[in-house]
């Protein structure tokens, strides 16, 4: 009887997320407390569960207890977005 080995297991590849410096989160916060200030419209780019999504609008209210930003983008509801998954502002 000949022995039939087993196949190798699979190992997935885990995306690992944008590696950001404390430069770059200064500048992230910048640019949001001038888009706050002004009212100017932004593109926040967020990072979650392993893929990148984009809202553009006007950031209303920043809550610095729970970290969360409020984004008019024009439709009915506001966006509420955490400011901890925040990798891009533009």
């Amino acid at each position: 009887m000949l022995a039939v080995p087993k196949p190798p297991k699979s190992t997935k590849k885990s995306v690992s997320g944008p590696n950001l410096t404390e430069d770059d989160y200064i500048e992230i916060g910048e640019r949001l407390s001038e888009a706050l200030e002004y009212g100017s419209q932004v593109t926040i780019t967020t990072y979650r569960s392993k893929r990148y999504e984009k809202f553009t609008g006007t950031i209303k209210a920043a809550d610095v207890k729970t970290k969360m930003l409020t984004l008019d983008i024009g439709e009915l509801d506001d966006i509420k977005i955490s400011a901890n998954i925040v990798v891009g502002v533009q």
